[in-house]
């Protein structure tokens, strides 16, 4: 048996899943482990089934004493941040018959060969969607303009994020992604999804920009929706925004993203795709 191990919010619960759907086409008994996710109470829970209809089949949770007494006793630990990009573990066999794998899995090595398989995984269910946010992901569908912009402060203020994320998308960042996005895109119409509105209206004021303002607690994942039916993205160093990009299937579309992921990294992770257009964050870095 193979058990990964689930945390996170929604973008990172989505990377979790990708080495899942990996995993289980080489080892039909992976299973994914939510035991964690019981007291992880930072985000909105597990949220995979709701967001997607996934089916829960695959799921395995216990108490967490048991859970701990077993991968003392029983299974064989692969930590990700030690396997410095290798396969070896995911893909070839191990003798250990009980394995645990923690991590984000935030590289594009656990996609290759399963990129379809993840778009058919990761269909937002419409069934969900509020009246509003359907009529507006018409309406950015239709329009070949339409840019979604993420700006997140919010928790990447705090001192336990700021020092290794939260000071990389800066002010002179998204200056420059949007001055590149208006170099590059005919007639855009920004749409704007930030928890910190006042801010952005006070630095990066933009004529008939449209803030989606209006999706909160637990009906956060349809700002991701929404943001991957607009035709561009302007992204953050946010799994979230990541993945609406990711997700947004128009042809032709531009991703604009920063060069580096956390402060401490020159660009070197392999997270955004070659084609992606990488802005500067020099000066963002404070």
């Amino acid at each position: 048996m193979r058990l990964i191990k689930m945390t996170g919010g929604l973008g990172n619960q989505m990377f979790i899943y990708v080495l899942y759907l990996r995993m289980k086409s080489r080892f039909p008994d992976t299973r994914i482990d939510l035991s964690d996710m019981q007291h992880y109470h930072v985000h909105y829970g597990y949220e995979m089934n709701k967001v997607f209809g996934l089916p829960r089949t695959a799921e395995v949770c216990m108490p967490q004493w048991v859970k701990k007494a077993l991968e003392i006793l029983c299974f064989r630990v692969i930590l990700e941040r030690h396997e410095r990009g290798s396969l070896r573990h995911y893909d070839g066999a191990i003798r250990w018959p009980w394995v645990y794998y923690k991590g984000f899995y935030q590289n594009l090595i656990y996609f290759a060969g399963h990129e379809e398989e993840i778009r058919r995984a990761f269909t937002f269910d419409m069934s969900r969607v509020s009246e509003r946010n359907r009529a507006l992901a018409a309406e950015m569908d239709k329009d070949a303009g339409s840019v979604a912009l993420h700006i997140r402060r919010g928790d990447y203020l705090q001192a336990a994020h700021y020092k290794k994320v939260g000071c990389v998308c800066q002010l002179p960042y998204y200056q420059r992604a949007i001055a590149e996005m208006r170099r590059r895109v005919t007639n855009p119409r920004v749409f704007i999804f930030s928890e910190d509105e006042q801010w952005v209206r006070e630095n990066l004021p933009m004529e008939d920009a449209v803030f989606v303002n209006w999706n909160r607690g637990e009906d956060s994942w349809q700002d991701m929706m929404l943001m991957s039916h607009c035709h561009h993205n302007i992204i953050c160093n946010s799994t979230f925004s990541w993945w609406a990009a990711w997700l947004n299937g128009h042809d032709g579309k531009l991703v604009f993203c920063p060069d580096r992921w956390y402060a401490d990294d020159s660009g070197g992770v392999n997270l955004c795709p070659e084609e992606w257009v990488r802005i500067s964050t020099r000066d963002g870095l404070t």
